[in-house]
């Protein structure tokens, strides 16, 4: 995870998108619009997209920071700020530094650099969403529909062929055998939509009632989100059916604490289809224990259903873990990667005439592993391995 960027030119103070990561993770960071605040140990700072502008070394895009008021001293709750996060304010000019230039390879607007990684080679996502209300709307609907800012609060809902990756909603893949809309044009508006207290949907195109029906529960559950999200602070995803690969993962991701992720919509950390919240969760201040197989054996045996498994068993079923968290060629914690993993446990634990319940148990413990400090996965575990 980059560690994020601070600048001050003149007068004017700037973040990174990675700053406001890492912000986000021990701080409120609040989508507002198409800007963030962040809830600041010294007190709130908002931060408006510097279009057009970039600094030397930034990752992700440029923000520009205000107070609540004029007169408030935002460079002082910024210090403030970069020293509770451990950072140092990257640069200091009193005119826009000549450099500058050197910047723009770092803010291209793909994936990666939107999430505050190394700059990837994807094209910008144009008219992506940047309010929480477009964003949670693009995810509840598995991006098959897309919002667009028209007057005062109001949103037009459109059909939409692209998907971010980190879209996660309540009626997961099913949404997208049902809401296709191969009989809308692109910039033909489906409906307007107000989100302040109850959902006002206003349609502008005649439907077929299973479409509509879905639509109209997808606008509402967003509404009853932004509404948890204005009084707890940031709202968790739906976890997947319970025989998904990774549901373990997902119940205890969904505990995490924190703000808003800068990425996807949900609490950062809680979206394991979002790469910001995969990278929050496989941040740990703790190496991994050298011995992986022992280590899982052992995680093996505290669980109530596999105790009773002699020790030879637990080491074998350890050591398949840690050769699949070792080789598995898929990005960690992503739904591909729990696949993969279930896989290569069911596998290894075939031949050994297990029950039922002890396999269920088998796989939930190896998707819980994932998240462990002392267990390493993907990269990681193959460096140690």
């Amino acid at each position: 995870m980059a560690s994020g960027h601070l600048y001050r030119v003149g007068h004017d103070w700037f973040v990174d998108t990675a700053l406001l990561q890492r912000a986000a993770r021990r701080h409120v960071v609040e989508p507002m619009m198409d800007a963030y605040q962040i809830l600041a140990p010294a007190g709130l700072v908002r931060c408006a997209p510097a279009q057009g502008l970039a600094l030397p070394g930034q990752t992700g895009d440029l923000f520009r920071c205000q107070g609540q008021r004029a007169g408030h001293d935002v460079g002082a709750r910024l210090r403030d700020l970069a020293a509770d996060l451990g950072l140092a304010i990257t640069g200091e000019w009193n005119v826009w530094p000549a450099t500058a230039h050197a910047a723009a390879d770092h803010a291209c607007g793909c994936i990666a650099c939107k999430a505050g990684g190394a700059c990837g080679t994807e094209a910008p996502a144009t008219g992506a969403p940047q309010t929480l209300a477009e964003r949670l709307i693009t995810s509840e609907s598995l991006g098959t529909v897309t919002a667009r800012r028209l007057t005062g609060e109001n949103l037009g809902i459109y059909p939409s062929s692209r998907a971010p990756e980190w879209v996660c909603g309540r009626y997961h893949e099913c949404i997208a055998s049902i809401l296709r809309f191969p009989d809308v044009a692109a910039d033909e508006r489906i409906a307007r939509v107000g989100l302040r207290g109850r959902t006002e949907i206003t349609w502008d195109l005649v439907l077929d009632r299973q479409r509509r029906i879905m639509l109209q529960e997808i606008l509402e559950l967003v509404g009853r989100q932004l509404a948890e999200q204005g009084r707890h602070g940031s709202v968790a995803p739906s976890r997947p059916p319970i025989y998904t690969p990774g549901y373990s993962a997902w119940a205890v991701a969904a505990s995490t604490p924190g703000g808003t992720c800068v990425v996807c919509p949900y609490r950062l950390g809680t979206n394991l289809r979002c790469p910001a919240c995969r990278r929050s969760l496989l941040t740990h201040d703790r190496a991994p224990v050298a011995d992986q197989a022992d280590e899982l054996a052992d995680m093996l045996r505290d669980h109530e259903e596999l105790h009773r498994l002699p020790r030879k068993t637990l080491g074998t079923l350890g050591a398949a873990i840690a050769a699949s968290h070792a080789h598995n060629p898929q990005t960690p914690l992503t739904d591909a990667f729990y696949v993969r993993l279930e896989r290569d446990v069911l596998a290894a634990a075939a031949p050994l005439g297990l029950s039922e319940a002890t396999m269920y148990a088998l796989v939930e413990v190896a998707e819980l592993t994932t998240l462990e400090p002392k267990i390493s996965v993907g990269v990681a575990a193959r460096r140690t391995a």
